[in-house]
C-alpha cells in the first residue's frame, strides 16, 4: 500500500520536472535563450532544379534513376519544390563517377557469389542560381546496398536500394547548418 501511493505521488510530480526546455513567453520572436523552432532546410531557397547527372561510368541508367530518385526524394523530404532551372532559385549538378559490385561472400562448393554490394559514387554541388554561390559541394559521395543473389535478389535489386539511399544521403546533405 506504502509503495502504491509512493508511486502515486511520484506520478502527480512527475510532469512538474519539465524536459529542461525554456522559452520567454513569445514564440513569434527567438531569442538566444529560448528553444526555438525552426526549419531544418534553409528558408533562402524555395525551389531547385535537378538536372539529370552525368555519368563517366560504362554502367548506364544509373543517372537516369538516380536523378528521379532525388527529385522524388526531396519533393518528400523537404519544403522544396523541383521546378526546371529557368524558374528555380537553385540548382542540383552532379556526375556518377562510379559504379561497383563487389562480392562479399561465396558459396563455398560453388563458388556463386552469396552476398554482394552495390556501390555508387558521385560528385555533387548545390548552387544558388541567383547569386551564383556554391551552397553545398560534395566529391566521393558514396552509398552502398547489400544484395543476395542466393535469394533471388538480382543486380537490379541492389543498384535500387543503392540509388534510393544515395537519394536520400543528398538531400539529407540539403539541410541547413546549425
Amino acid at each position: 500500500m506504502k509503495n502504491a501511493a509512493l508511486y502515486m505521488l511520484f506520478m502527480a510530480l512527475l510532469p512538474l520536472a519539465g524536459c529542461g526546455y525554456s522559452h520567454n513567453g513569445d514564440f513569434g520572436k527567438p531569442t538566444s535563450s529560448a528553444y526555438q523552432w525552426h526549419s531544418l532546410y534553409r528558408e533562402d531557397v524555395q525551389t531547385v532544379a535537378i538536372p539529370i547527372f552525368a555519368n563517366r561510368e560504362f554502367a548506364r541508367g544509373v543517372e537516369f534513376d538516380l536523378s528521379k530518385a532525388l527529385v522524388n526524394t526531396i519533393e518528400a523530404h523537404t519544403p522544396y519544390k523541383v521546378v526546371p532551372r529557368e524558374r528555380a532559385d537553385t540548382v542540383i549538378e552532379g556526375e556518377v563517377t562510379q559504379v561497383q559490385v563487389s562480392t562479399l561472400s561465396r558459396l563455398f562448393r560453388e563458388a556463386v557469389p552469396q552476398e554482394q554490394m552495390f556501390i555508387v559514387t558521385v560528385n555533387f554541388t548545390w548552387k544558388d542560381l541567383r547569386t551564383g554561390q556554391v551552397l553545398l559541394e560534395r566529391r566521393d559521395f558514396q552509398q552502398t546496398a547489400q544484395y543476395y543473389p542466393t535469394l533471388a535478389e538480382g543486380q537490379f535489386q541492389g543498384s535500387q536500394q543503392a540509388i534510393e539511399k544515395l537519394a536520400l544521403a543528398i538531400t539529407q546533405e540539403l539541410e541547413a547548418e546549425w
